[in-house]
């Protein structure tokens, strides 16, 4: 990752953004959502535009901010990801992670646990998003997930399934990774993907 240090009064405004990449809110409003004072947020919003993160334009009498998936964004973003899936400390993703068979795959959780509204009757939902060999690596991550307490539910897809699914008008599952997912590993890949889907007119 590029040595960009973001201080720690910047992350709650990046992490809007990170939320949601199609943020587009006037600096006024970034407050108000952030619960912070107008000179803060300004502040903000223009060492985080110093830094690639975020681009700024004119609307009006204001200006419109929003995410830039730059690479250092991409970077930036994928560290705070993987920072917050680890933190969680969910049950077997340290067996996960020890998969070499997936090592160069984008690893997330979705469902219930990545909403932490998990009960103990909840299987954990783990997505394999991988270039391409979907169904052998769907043999077997279903192989060497079996014994796992909580159940897993495993699901491979690849990458073109899922800037697919993004790019549906209906509902999808790609879509439901999308708005609910814990990044375990390549997180970087995964907003490349989304880059992909958005130059192609995904927009949430």
């Amino acid at each position: 990752m590029k040595n960009t240090i973001i201080k720690k009064s910047n992350l709650e405004i990046l992490n809007l953004f990170r939320k949601n990449i199609f943020l587009s809110k006037t600096i006024r409003e970034i407050a108000l959502m952030a619960k912070k004072d107008y000179p803060t947020v300004y502040n903000a919003v223009k060492e985080l535009e110093e830094t690639g993160i975020l681009q700024t334009k004119t609307a009006g009498h204001a200006k419109l901010c929003t995410i830039s998936l730059t690479n250092n964004a991409v970077s930036i973003l994928s560290f705070l990801d993987e920072q917050e899936a680890l933190s969680k400390a969910l049950p077997n993703t340290d067996k996960i992670m020890e998969f070499k068979e997936f090592e160069d795959d984008i690893l997330l959780i979705t469902g219930s646990y990545a909403k932490s509204s998990q009960t103990r009757q909840s299987d954990m939902d783990l997505v394999v998003i991988a270039k391409d060999k979907a169904f052998e690596k769907q043999k077997l991550l279903e192989s060497l997930t079996a014994l796992f307490l909580p159940k897993i539910h495993p699901m491979v897809i690849t990458y073109t399934d899922f800037i697919d699914m993004l790019l549906e008008k209906k509902a999808s599952f790609g879509k439901e990774i999308f708005n609910n997912r814990l990044l375990l590993r390549n997180a970087s890949r995964y907003y490349l993907l989304l880059k992909e889907a958005t130059e192609n007119g995904f927009r949430g």
